[in-house]
């Protein structure tokens, strides 16, 4: 799972390095939770995403009948057993295998909540350019600050920095729902943990009877059904694509690590500037994801780490 946690980021950390924006080992570290708990969503829901092209037709149409009796189990448990709507969707989504987006985000929340410190929050955030949910870990006294980190399971990628994010880099196009606090998550996971566990029959027997009334060849509607999209956004991709090419900063370059000798070559050497930045950031980013590599091994991941930052940021599931 270390290893699988790793190679989903490499690229997406490889290209914060080429930003000017490096991921220090604190920021890794939740980066790699956060990104675990992500995962894990995705695990808990092997059917995928009800309402998306690729897995419907993964499925042969299960997944998208499955999120319609998904949501009406979870309007029965808040509408008639008074369950809180997160831990109704993200119930109901473990029964049923699939959802929607908000069937993906509120399980992060739950499975997310006991990783959380003192002072951190996690919430659920819509957007207003479309109908989609995703959750967000955040410092309670500063909730939009470059702490937080965006976890999106329906989307495709791994977790990122909201600042990053397709949806989320634009605060003012968002709208966010406190979800919980370090105290109140684990006590909510608890109890929702202990329903499951006390009522997994009666649970499982509403949510096969909800999907027994969905017709053998149902499909979402055109317009709520969607392709597949990045949760990193194009104008991060375009940027980190743009600066892999462009002079270098020297200044900004000695900060990275790059000797003043090897840029006391001629301008007319920019290019061959820039490749070395380039591999320096690597080498310390291959070190970084991997404590004890040494340099030379460190050097053979370079070619790898920038075809990633270059090429995949956007295409990884």
């Amino acid at each position: 799972m270390h290893q699988q946690n790793n190679a989903r980021l490499r690229p997406y950390v490889m290209a914060r390095a080429i930003d000017g924006r490096v991921v220090d080992s604190a920021d890794l570290a939740r980066l790699r939770l956060a990104n675990r708990t992500v995962d894990a969503v995705r695990e808990m829901l092997p059917l995928g995403r009800g309402n998306v092209a690729s897995d419907i037709e993964r499925t042969r149409g299960e997944s998208a009948r499955r999120s319609v009796a998904c949501n009406a189990m979870t309007y029965q448990l808040i509408q008639m057993a008074g369950w809180p709507p997160v831990q109704a969707r993200s119930t109901a989504a473990l029964f049923a295998q699939t959802g929607t987006c908000d069937e993906h985000a509120a399980p992060g929340v739950m499975l997310h909540a006991p990783f959380l410190r003192q002072g951190e929050v996690l919430y659920q955030v819509t957007s207003s350019q479309i109908g989609h949910v995703w959750a967000e870990w955040r410092q309670e006294a500063n909730p939009h600050s470059a702490f937080a980190l965006v976890l999106d399971p329906w989307m495709d990628g791994p977790a990122v920095f909201a600042s990053d994010g397709q949806l989320s880099d634009e605060p003012k196009s968002t709208q966010s729902y406190f979800n919980f606090s370090q105290t109140s998550g684990l006590a909510a996971k608890a109890r929702t943990d202990w329903l499951i566990a006390s009522n997994g029959l009666g649970l499982a027997a509403m949510f096969f009877q909800a999907r027994a009334t969905v017709a053998p060849d149902y499909r979402w509607p055109p317009h709520h059904t969607y392709r597949g999209m990045p949760v990193i956004s194009r104008a991060f991709e375009l940027r980190v694509q743009t600066k892999l090419n462009r002079a270098v900063d020297i200044a900004k370059a000695t900060q990275f690590g790059v000797s003043s000798d090897a840029l006391a070559a001629p301008p007319s050497l920019q290019k061959a500037r820039r490749r070395l930045l380039n591999d320096t950031l690597a080498v310390g980013v291959a070190r970084e994801m991997k404590p004890g590599l040494n340099i030379r091994d460190a050097q053979k991941e370079v070619p790898g780490l920038l075809y990633g930052a270059k090429y995949q940021l956007r295409k990884s599931r």
